[in-house]
């Protein structure tokens, strides 16, 4: 039995040690800020007439990466295609996790760079950038980390080339910042 235990400690601490090593993966009931809120796009993608495609589908809470169970969201195909939710407050973001598509087309997504700011101007490409989606593999789960940067909005972007982009889910993780006079 001790030795049970002491293989279950073992374990926790090297999760715990890859968590660190990561830096900013959200802790254990984190609250996702973009879930719920409002989110637009660059263009939507016509699904014979039904919601499947638009922005708000990638902040439904449901990580499913088949886009016709109606849970991601798709642009038309478009140069430089964006996605942008807006979170209704300012906050240190510390994390950004990202569900690719798993059913189909999955390496659309690579390349496609994470921006958090305040600006609205040319679709958030003024904001920060916190990172770039570097797996593009079917159904991945992408953790950006973004150093607590702060904004009020988080934007997707494809830079420099022509894509649909759909994203299965957008979380965002980090904490609210109260007045900061």
């Amino acid at each position: 039995m001790l030795w049970v235990s002491t293989v279950v400690l073992l374990a926790a601490e090297l999760l715990e040690g890859q968590r660190e090593a990561m830096g900013c993966l959200p802790p254990p009931g984190a609250r996702n800020w973009a879930r719920g809120r409002p989110a637009a796009q660059s263009s939507t993608y016509p699904q014979w007439g039904t919601v499947y495609s638009r922005a708000e589908s990638a902040v439904d809470g449901h990580r499913d990466g088949d886009w016709s169970h109606g849970s991601c969201s798709h642009t038309t195909r478009e140069r430089e295609p964006w996605w942008r939710v807006d979170l209704g407050a300012r906050y240190a973001v510390t994390a950004v996790v990202v569900k690719n598509r798993q059913d189909c087309c999955s390496e659309r997504i690579r390349g496609a760079q994470i921006q958090v700011g305040d600006s609205l101007a040319n679709h958030g490409r003024c904001n920060s950038v916190c990172g770039t989606i570097t797996n593009s593999s079917a159904g991945s789960l992408s953790i950006v980390c973004c150093e607590r940067r702060k904004g009020r909005y988080v934007s997707i972007l494809i830079p420099g080339r022509e894509e649909s982009l759909t994203l299965c889910e957008l979380e965002v993780y980090g904490s609210e910042l109260r007045d900061e006079c």
